[in-house]
């Protein structure tokens, strides 16, 4: 049974149980209610605890405004970046499009994200969003009906319940900071979380020796695999030639030929090996090894360090973000071969290193994908009421003649139809390869 099919398994078995016990009133009596597949615990417990956080009313009111310019910026730059993107979707063959499913940010289903790290970074993600949402609302002395946990086989959030009534009563710049504090807060976070992993944590790594690492074989039976190589080997020399990185390693495999025998030196767990490969024929009829293959260095695991090694910042931070994609993140497996731990974690064993250290960047992978996600000025994102408010107080400036009545239903019409262009912009980057 592999993960898939597990964590369909255990969807399934606990949308029976919830079903069971909605049907049996066993939910209602500890105070639960299932919203699909999912438990709302509400409790009025720890309001005292938010009342108490919310004292400093300076404080907060002004990370509320630090939250709303934050947002904003993410806001104007994450629709950018949709719009770019939406223009390079005609130059993207048909089997590189993005899976649908990863268009689901479960943990487990969505083939990105591993269950383990992605229910704790989730988890936590979610929980400090609604967290400060409590304590803006608090400062603003808007009272919290309630405050919960969402429950999905696994807790996998929390939420407040302010008094909507009240909520509406707001002065829009006291809603706006509500709003911008939870999205705000995840990306702090994951700026915080990026650092302890980037500094903290990988500043003790090193490779373990220069050269392109194995991490698995592209074929059944293939040469590599013949020849005694194994995932976690770092190539260092290919027929006579030292190589440090994929490209010198590809200009060596460009001077041989299907079926010539070349050695090729390895290092594994500290111990170097030769070995004598017959290649094969790819299905360009170049020679391979059969094997898959990445770099070596730690330029991955810093993004402002390792700017060179991708030929710029911007291309080293979307190298950073996009780790989970290219399969260093989780690090795991071979690749954790590549690399011995030195410095202050020396002492740690290896596998606990490797927890700890994945653990930060999921932290700052899902903190930074939720954050950012609810800065869209797309209604009901976060975002998208920071918009529509922005927009009435805007009109209600530049159209003073305007009834409020008409002014709402402007806001209404134009935040309903960004929230529609901004899914499309997203789904478009889906659907766009397959049909053009």
């Amino acid at each position: 049974m592999n993960e898939y099919t597990l964590a369909l398994a255990i969807i399934a078995a606990w949308c029976v149980v919830v079903y069971l016990l909605w049907k049996k009133g066993a939910l209602a009596k500890a105070n639960m209610s299932p919203v699909g597949p999912i438990i709302m615990w509400k409790t009025v417990r720890g309001r005292q605890f938010l009342d108490r956080l919310s004292r400093r009313k300076r404080f907060w009111r002004a990370y509320g405004d630090f939250s709303i310019l934050l947002c904003l910026v993410a806001m104007v730059g994450l629709t950018g970046l949709l719009v770019w993107e939406a223009t390079l979707v005609p130059s993207i063959p048909s089997e590189n499009a993005p899976a649908p499913e990863l268009l689901l940010g479960v943990p487990g289903l969505n083939p990105v994200i591993p269950l383990g790290y992605g229910i704790l970074g989730l988890a936590i993600a979610i929980i400090l969003h609604e967290f400060l949402h409590g304590i803006l609302a608090r400062t603003a002395n808007i009272p919290l009906k309630s405050l919960g946990i969402l429950l999905f086989v696994v807790p996998v959030g929390a939420f407040v319940e302010p008094d909507e009534d009240e909520l509406r009563k707001m002065k829009r710049r006291e809603r706006a900071r509500l709003f911008a504090a939870g999205p705000a807060t995840n990306m702090i976070l994951a700026l915080v979380c990026a650092l302890i992993f980037s500094i903290g944590m990988m500043g003790s790594v090193k490779p373990a020796h220069s050269g392109v690492g194995i991490t698995s074989f592209s074929m059944t039976n293939s040469p590599a695999e013949q020849a005694g190589l194994l995932p976690g080997m770092i190539l260092y020399r290919a027929n006579g030639t030292d190589v440090s990185s994929i490209s010198e390693f590809v200009a060596v495999m460009e001077h041989t030929h299907p079926g010539q025998l070349i050695v090729v030196e390895a290092y594994y767990r500290g111990a170097p090996s030769s070995h004598t490969v017959n290649l094969t024929r790819s299905s360009d009829n170049r020679a391979i090894l059969g094997v898959q293959l990445m770099t070596v260095t730690t330029a991955y695991f810093h993004p402002i360090g390792g700017a060179d090694h991708f030929g710029g910042l911007s291309r080293s931070i979307l190298s950073y973000i996009t780790l989970p994609f290219l399969g260093i993140q989780p690090t795991q497996g071979a690749v954790t071969d590549f690399y011995s731990i030195d410095g202050a974690w020396a002492s740690v064993p290896a596998p606990v290193f490797w927890m700890i250290a994945n653990s930060f960047y999921w932290l700052f992978w899902l903190n930074l994908m939720l954050g950012a996600t609810n800065a869209l000025p797309a209604v009901p994102l976060d975002g998208g009421y920071i918009f529509r408010d922005g927009l009435d107080a805007l009109l209600e400036k530049l159209r003073k003649g305007v009834t409020p009545e008409r002014r709402e239903k402007t806001v209404r019409t134009v935040s309903y139809a960004i929230a529609l262009s901004i899914l499309a912009l997203i789904l478009w980057q889906f659907i766009g390869p397959r049909v053009l």
